[in-house]
């Protein structure tokens, strides 16, 4: 198709009205939105060789047209003027996450929460990519004469605790001697190196107790892979029920999906497979459940290394333009944020 300029005018013109009302647009009020003179039977032409191209639909049998998804695709790509946060909008995402950066995990979920609330879509982020991370800290701490504690710090600054039931009563002494054999061989190890053939190796060390403390080797093993593994941060989901977009079966068919973290997660791993911004218009995200919707992701980096995703689910008619410098900057800010904590962490091994 043959893009003038009257012709990309008004596309732009019809998506943005339709982003704005959700209402199809027709040709009077083209003609009244142009700045130049043009007939409405002239704009009328254009909105049907827009049409014949795919780029605009009649929903019913009123005279106005709503964009298609590769109308979107084109405004997008094309002709959106993006927006600019403020510097008070920066300032104040800065300040909030600040405020967390004590812990990874609640700063990626505070993150998600903001974005959901200030754009009213549905926030997805993944947790930093932990399998590079090397072991810092292992304590095994007593909590009953049958209960062991475990704590698992890495040096990003992740920190994982679980528990777990010994058949037999706990002897401090041994503990203590099983602890530092697990140090031994663990500390300074990356996560993703950990395997059972090395927690086998510990337990051949191990002697007459290696089967009476075979569940602190385990529980170990489960918190190492617990910590590796990251993790589908999704809120305000909630908010997508408040755009007209979604009928009530779209609704249902979309949150359930939602709901179904391995699917979203595989999503999400395969847009991180490419740089920078990425948005995928309906169809585009091969999920039938996402027909109606869009998803604009960005990765979160830490010492130039990609860590994790971050984004914004809502309907096809979502707010572009607002949206994603959110986005952008959102992972901007986390990236820095924790770019701060590592530097702090090794900063207190050095001192």
């Amino acid at each position: 198709m043959q893009w003038n300029e009257r012709r990309r005018k008004i596309l732009a013109a019809i998506v943005d009205a339709y982003i704005e009302t959700g209402e199809p647009v027709g040709s009077k009020f083209l003609t009244d939105k142009l700045d130049e003179e043009v007939s409405s039977a002239t704009v009328r032409n254009e909105m049907a060789e827009l049409a014949a191209a795919g780029y605009l639909e009649q929903p019913h049998t009123s005279a106005g047209r709503i964009p298609t998804a590769p109308a979107f695709r084109f405004y997008i790509d094309n002709l959106m003027k993006q927006d600019s946060l403020t510097d008070e909008d920066r300032e104040n995402i800065d300040s909030t996450l600040r405020r967390l950066s004590d812990s990874p995990d609640r700063l990626m979920e505070e993150a998600s929460r903001i974005l959901a609330t200030s754009t009213g879509y549905a926030a997805v982020t993944t947790t930093p990519d932990q399998r590079s991370s090397a072991i810092r800290r292992i304590e095994l701490m007593p909590i009953s004469s049958h209960k062991v504690a475990m704590l698992l710090v890495t040096d990003s600054g992740v920190l994982r605790n679980r528990s777990c039931r010994l058949q037999e009563e706990i002897r401090l002494e041994e503990l203590d001697q099983v602890a530092q054999l697990i140090r031994m061989r663990f500390l300074n190890v990356p996560l993703s190196h950990v395997c059972l053939a090395d927690i086998q190796e510990v337990l051949d060390t191990m002697g007459k107790a290696a089967e009476r403390y075979s569940p602190v080797l385990a529980a170990f093993y489960g918190l190492v892979q617990e910590s590796a593994d990251s993790e589908v941060l999704l809120t305000g989901q909630l908010n997508l029920l408040q755009h007209p977009d979604y009928a009530p079966e779209r609704a249902k068919s979309l949150l359930t999906f939602l709901a179904q973290r391995e699917q979203l997660a595989d999503m999400l791993q395969q847009s991180a497979s490419s740089e920078g911004l990425r948005i995928l218009l309906g169809s585009e995200s091969d999920k039938q459940e996402l027909g109606d919707s869009s998803i604009i992701t960005t990765q979160y980096t830490t010492g130039g290394l990609a860590r994790g995703t971050i984004g914004l689910i809502g309907p096809m008619r979502m707010d572009y333009a607002s949206a994603i410098p959110k986005v952008e900057y959102f992972a901007k800010a986390v990236g820095r944020i924790l770019s701060d904590m590592l530097d702090e962490d090794k900063g207190d091994e050095q001192s």
